[in-house]
């Protein structure tokens, strides 16, 4: 397995892509803008089909992309209970911060916490980490030890919670409760920034001390 990265938007989202090399099938992440460049990353990346779209969360950054992503791979969408409302109303997106108005068709899939996703010969665990949205959710790969977790925890930082649906108390639970008590060498794939580790924010984030 083998795992692409590429930043897209104005907010500069990091747009992920998760590789089967033997299958050829591949996951997209948070499909934040530029659909070319996601289209253009997962042809270099050597993804013959797409078979799932997995969101973090639903703000704007995070899904500017969905609709046309979503419209060349007919990949089916994955995303929380908690932020289903955010893919359908540009209001709850937060779509000011892009500076248009995004509305997409209702997911395929509405994910819960301790959810086992298998995509392309891939197992993801859904864990639920709300805190920078009311439905913020976590995808991680036991097997090969990294965790997708979209706005919760960033390098030395976490996610802000001051927008519609945040709350300061619930993210450093869940951060806490469900990624901290993981092994320090597992990767954290953040929204934003650089790559870091259960390990580095359990001993450098000053908002986990």
């Amino acid at each position: 397995m083998k795992i692409y990265r590429r930043e897209v938007g104005m907010l500069a989202t990091n747009c992920y892509i998760a590789v089967n090399e033997e299958t050829k099938e591949g996951v997209i992440v948070d499909p934040g803008a530029d659909c070319e460049a996601i289209m253009d990353l997962a042809k270099h990346a050597g993804v013959d089909k797409v078979v799932g779209i997995l969101l973090t969360h639903g703000h704007s950054d995070h899904i500017g992309a969905l609709n046309e992503v979503r419209k060349a791979t007919g990949a089916p969408v994955f995303v929380s209970k908690g932020d289903e409302d955010c893919l359908t109303k540009a209001d709850v997106n937060l779509s000011f911060f892009v500076g248009r108005s995004i509305e997409c068709a209702p997911a395929e899939n509405l994910v819960e916490d301790g959810q086992i996703l298998h995509l392309a010969g891939m197992d993801f665990e859904v864990l639920a980490t709300p805190g920078h949205t009311k439905g913020g959710v976590c995808y991680y790969n036991k097997e090969d030890k990294y965790i997708f977790v979209g706005d919760t925890v960033f390098c030395e930082s976490i996610g802000r919670t001051d927008l519609p649906g945040g709350s300061y108390k619930e993210i450093l639970q869940s951060i806490k409760n469900k990624i901290l008590v993981l092994d320090d060498g597992i990767a954290l794939l953040p929204g934003h920034g650089p790559q870091t580790s259960v390990g580095w924010e359990r001993r450098r984030n000053p908002f986990l001390q």
